[in-house]
């Protein structure tokens, strides 16, 4: 992956700060035929930055099972800087692939600043609530299925912890009872030996712990508080980030 990245930087003309792994590989119930999703923060020569011009600044590439996005760093910091939950999720995946220990630990640091515990709950009841639509028929996806706890469980996480929730899925299930989590490890696994459209019979305990979770998450969400970005120091950060290109 290293390699593909770096033939990416000479392509492009760009130098990537910070590249991931994103998506069901990063969360820990991936399925065989799940992707590499990829995200990575990018920089440009400084002359690109010394325009009145706007330009492009995100990069999208599909290349069989590699899925790549990366963004222009100017622009992935004004999305901290909003709490914007994907930005904030991908700088704490747990498969790094680029992104020296310095900057890995300012862009994590930062991340914690920005994250407004209100914003980011939204984000998750709206999409926990969009995959519940999903959960009605006899069979359904355990894709969904996964899709809907993970969400459902974010938003427990930040009422219980007023933090980000963990990237890595099994870290959220000491939220839950043990024979919820029993489960929930046992779909785990048989997510893992099949591909994502797989089909499975509904499991009435924990469709129903979901939407119990979603309606105690939307009780209490107007409750939460905001983030506090510190805005000198994301903005010298990109200056020394871009400078130093």
């Amino acid at each position: 992956m290293k390699t593909r990245l770096r033939k990416l930087e000479e392509e492009r003309d760009v130098k990537i700060n910070y590249a991931c792994e994103s998506g069901s590989r990063a969360w820990g119930f991936a399925s065989p035929d799940s992707d590499y999703d990829v995200r990575f923060l990018y920089t440009k020569p400084l002359e690109w930055y010394l325009s009145v011009s706007e330009k492009r600044d995100n990069i999208d590439i599909m290349d069989g099972d590699f899925d790549a996005v990366g963004w222009e760093l100017r622009k992935s910091l004004q999305l901290l800087k909003k709490s914007n939950v994907p930005a904030i999720e991908h700088l704490f995946s747990p498969i790094l692939y680029l992104g020296e220990d310095t900057v890995v630990s300012e862009l994590r640091s930062i991340a914690s600043e920005c994250f407004s515990p209100i914003s980011c709950m939204f984000h998750y009841l709206s999409m926990s609530k969009k995959y519940e639509e999903k959960l009605i028929g006899k069979t359904i996806k355990l894709k969904s299925l996964f899709y809907a706890l993970r969400t459902c469980l974010a938003g427990k996480w930040i009422l219980e912890h007023k933090t980000m929730p963990p990237v890595v899925f099994s870290e959220m299930l000491s939220l839950v009872s043990d024979d919820i989590a029993n489960e929930i490890e046992n779909l785990m696994e048989i997510k893992s030996r099949n591909d994502e459209s797989y089909i499975h019979t509904r499991n009435e305990k924990v469709i129903a712990y979901i939407s119990k979770t979603i309606a105690t998450n939307n009780s209490f969400a107007k409750s939460l508080t905001s983030g506090k970005p510190d805005h000198e120091r994301i903005d010298a950060f990109l200056f020394k980030s871009i400078t130093e290109n």
